[in-house]
């Protein structure tokens, strides 16, 4: 799964010391003093490892069934319902939000809440920004687009561009472009969604046209994010993008982002919150912090 693969493979590999594991062994257990569960909870083993005395915590990255719960829970009232059940029972001193937004939606019911962004891809190198701008691309499941892959089609056709899905390397591409539709552009998509594809445009410097219902993309704009909801603003967009020097403009903007988002400095922060979270544990080693209301 991405989720793994992004927030426990790679992130874990930053220390000599961290280890990511599909499964725990008593190895495991014996000789580390803090784990994240990433993306499911795996309760059980959670509760095992609070009564160890162990430090827990819970990255809640993509936590829904997708896009079953998105069409379930189509507002915040019931969002923060389906959330509370969730994590009524869960046995954390911490837990870490993709972004502000759900961070600020549901923080309140888990006890010492954080925001971790997403990193880009390891080893992703910065494009070279052509003359004349060619392929738009988009990275990740094509089923997501829903309606939004004919439309760019549509529009790159109308302005000599070709649109790619799943380049084999960004530094093939001019353009970056993220949208979600269909089932998939679900209120909980719009809010909780991480920011990975920004971040990995950022890591690309590519210059991106992403659309604006996605809010953890607004959430790390640093101003030169071109953003759209409709299909004329889309075009817009796109052909705002297409002079040289503009493009160039944007590229060197997301060379002075992209430090923000590498997996060194999101590791960093993961750092940083295990130590603040078993400190707390070290200083309430009996106690467990209050569960949702």
């Amino acid at each position: 799964m991405g989720s793994w693969k992004i927030r426990a493979g790679q992130v874990a590999g930053v220390r000599r010391e961290w280890h990511s594991t599909g499964s725990l062994e008593p190895y495991d257990i014996v000789h580390h003093d803090a784990f994240v569960a990433v993306k499911r909870p795996f309760r059980s083993a959670l509760r095992l490892l609070t009564a160890m005395g162990k430090t827990t915590i819970y990255d809640v990255v993509d936590c829904w069934a997708q896009p079953a719960d998105g069409l379930r829970y189509r507002d915040l009232p019931a969002i923060r319902g389906w959330f509370r059940e969730f994590v009524r029972d869960l046995a954390v001193d911490g837990v870490i939000f993709p972004n502000r937004t759900m961070r600020e939606d549901l923080g309140d019911l888990v006890p010492n809440p954080t925001t971790i962004y997403h990193h880009y891809w390891p080893g992703m190198a910065p494009i070279e920004v052509r003359e004349q701008a060619r392929l738009v691309g988009y990275q990740g499941e094509p089923e997501y687009l829903g309606q939004w892959r004919a439309v760019i089609e549509r529009i790159c056709a109308r302005h000599g561009l070709r649109f790619v899905v799943n380049p084999s390397d960004y530094r093939n591409l001019d353009i970056g472009f993220a949208a979600r539709g269909g089932v998939h552009a679900s209120t909980l998509a719009h809010r909780y969604k991480s920011n990975v594809k920004l971040a990995n445009f950022y890591g690309a410097a590519l210059p991106c046209v992403v659309n604006d219902s996605e809010l953890a993309y607004k959430e790390t704009d640093n101003g030169q994010v071109r953003f759209f909801a409709t299909e004329r603003e889309l075009e817009d967009r796109i052909v705002e993008l297409l002079p040289y020097e503009t493009r160039l403009e944007a590229h060197r903007s997301f060379l002075d982002e992209r430090h923000k988002y590498t997996l060194e400095a999101i590791g960093d922060q993961y750092d940083a919150f295990l130590r603040t979270c078993h400190e707390r544990r070290e200083l309430a080693p009996t106690g467990r912090y209050p569960a949702a209301p």
